[in-house]
């Protein structure tokens, strides 16, 4: 696929570090220095200059482009230049935007200005956030097979009663068909195998379905039945979005906002929720942290990475279970875990899953890249050289895990006897750096 990127900053940069291997990927960029520094990273074509500027938009579209990306500074540029873009021929277009307005009126704008995709990093990040709110230990939520196998991505809790055994040992235990199609523990991410032991805080990705998965959360991370208790630490635009998702699935909101302007604004915009708005900053008064020691999660989703991290640390410390982070800077954002930060969101990253749906959606569905993993979902043809062998006897070398297979529309979470038929759909799990040995296997 031939992908034009306006733009080589955090988004634009991640997009083309994630794209570049099996698409034709441009960037343009006005900073010379900048499209130097991606280039030495990765192979992608640049093109210097001002991507709102119609006649070099006209000159790199019009040379093909299957898909064009838009990841300006500001809503205005971003809409400018793929709304030119698309004029120009490209298939799809999509925008990163920030103003609410486009996200809840897509269809008008989509007709208006020809733009297929507004993409929201705000919006995507407090909807993650407000999943692992309602259910602390629930890192991603995701479904593959027309939404018949769930996955999730959980953390083990500190209670976990397996903690130590291994995985052989422990579904025995739960007595459910689920697949554990990774594990991270500490820095490592790997593939397991029966052997494979489970302590309290690692990051498993397990499937099932709908009903065997209940009982796997219960022993991995606990009951999440009760209603939280919130304390989010400024009013930023995914602070108000997290309220938004949350309403009526919470007990009690807090809000802590030190711009007393800002206070007031907020006061006007979420009149319709239920939040204690809090003039006051918890990280300059103590006692107002104190005053929350018995609340449940703690959300950190200003634009400061320092303070977001420093402020989860001190709830953590005051007896907070659960602390939420948000976290821009990628390589801030890879070490933040050694700090007892729970859950940390990059929100560029929840905008690079959904342009990766966009892009495998024709080949590859639900494509979801995590921790150095891809989920992906194929649909099997008759020249799979692994046609009606037991799974147990395949041997594949390059490093994957049948986490589900779809056939006739119902759902088979596998074992060792289960066989894979011509027209199945199978979701897969890799590593990154093996995904493209088995797209090719499977395709």
């Amino acid at each position: 696929m031939k992908i034009v990127i306006a733009g080589a900053g955090r988004a634009g940069s991640l997009l083309a570090e994630m794209l570049y291997k099996d698409n034709d990927v441009i960037v343009i960029d006005y900073d010379k220095s900048v499209l130097d520094n991606l280039t030495a990273k990765v192979d992608v074509g640049i093109q210097f200059g001002n991507a709102q500027d119609p006649s070099l938009l006209q000159e790199v579209v019009s040379a093909g482009c299957d898909l064009f990306i838009s990841t300006l500074g500001d809503d205005r540029a971003n809409i400018i230049a793929s709304s030119c873009a698309k004029s120009f021929g490209a298939g799809s277009v999509s925008a990163l935007v920030s103003d609410m307005v486009y996200i809840n009126n897509p269809i008008l704008y989509e007709s208006i200005l020809g733009i297929d995709y507004f993409l929201s990093p705000d919006l995507l990040t407090a909807t993650d956030i407000a999943s692992f709110t309602e259910s602390p230990g629930l890192l991603v939520s995701e479904e593959y097979g027309n939404d018949r196998i769930k996955f999730y991505e959980l953390k083990v809790w500190n209670q976990f009663k397996g903690s130590g055994k291994t995985l052989k040992e422990i579904m025995e235990v739960i007595k459910e068909k689920l697949v554990i199609g990774y594990i991270k523990s500490g820095k490592q991410v790997d593939i397991p195998t029966g052997e494979t032991r489970i302590n309290s805080g690692d990051i498993l990705g397990i499937f099932g379905k709908h009903d065997s998965m209940a009982r796997a959360v219960k022993v991995f991370a606990g009951d999440w039945d009760k209603k939280k208790r919130v304390v989010i630490l400024g009013g930023t635009s995914i602070s108000v979005q997290i309220i938004r998702a949350l309403k009526d699935k919470v007990s009690v909101i807090k809000l802590f906002e030190k711009d007393k302007q800002r206070a007031e604004e907020l006061s006007q915009i979420l009149s319709k929720y239920k939040v204690d708005i809090v003039n006051d900053d918890p990280l300059s008064n103590r006692s107002q942290f104190i005053a929350v020691k018995d609340f449940d999660v703690f959300i950190a989703p200003t634009h400061d990475d320092e303070r977001n991290v420093v402020a989860g640390l001190l709830a953590k410390d005051i007896g907070i279970p659960y602390i939420v982070s948000v976290i821009y800077n990628k390589q801030f954002g890879e070490i933040v875990d050694r700090f007892g930060i729970d859950y940390s969101v990059i929100p560029y990253y929840s905008v690079v899953n959904k342009v990766l749906r966009i892009v495998y959606q024709n080949t590859v569905k639900h494509l979801l890249n995590i921790r150095g993993i891809e989920i992906a979902e194929y649909e099997i043809k008759g020249s799979f050289k692994f046609l009606n062998r037991a799974l147990k006897d395949i041997r594949f070398d390059i490093g994957c895990v049948i986490a589900g297979i779809i056939r006739d529309e119902q759902a088979i979470i596998p074992t060792g006897d289960d066989v894979i038929k011509e027209d199945d759909r199978v979701v897969i799990v890799t590593k990154a750096d093996k995904f493209n040995e088995v797209s090719k296997l499977f395709k």
